[in-house]
């Protein structure tokens, strides 16, 4: 289990450098086209698409074998994803303040980074169950 946690975060680590690609690209392409919302609304879109693309070309790499395991995996990319776009980037980086950042994650206000969240969190089993085990 140790090594599946170590290939996990390897792979965690892609996708934290595809987020920050994309985020890049919503700044600085995306919004001098499109208003706020819609422009993060496009950046959650090409963030799923993107991720879903990413797991799919290295699942082989994953060695994820059960269910459970690919819940425990989907279970650290989600914690791993939240606490460093909590703590890290709106926190440290942005200077957000709690109630800010606890915005960041409201559904209700149409924000839809939450809902990315839990596409992250779930790759690793919803790719279990189509692909079969990574080999």
């Amino acid at each position: 289990m140790n090594s599946l946690f170590k290939r996990a975060f390897l792979i965690w680590i892609g996708l934290f450098v595809l987020a920050f690609i994309n985020g890049a690209i919503r700044e600085v392409g995306i919004k001098k086209f499109i208003d706020e919302p819609w422009a993060h609304h496009l950046s959650a879109f090409t963030a799923v698409l993107i991720f879903g693309i990413y797991v799919f070309i290295i699942w082989h790499k994953t060695k994820i074998e059960t269910p459970k395991e690919a819940l425990a995996v989907g279970g650290l990319w989600f914690l791993l994803t939240i606490l460093t776009e909590t703590f890290v980037l709106n926190r440290w980086i942005s200077g957000l303040a709690w109630d800010q950042v606890i915005q960041t994650y409201n559904i209700f206000e149409g924000h839809l980074w939450l809902l990315v969240l839990v596409w992250i969190g779930l790759l690793p089993y919803i790719f279990r169950f189509f692909l079969g085990p990574g080999r």
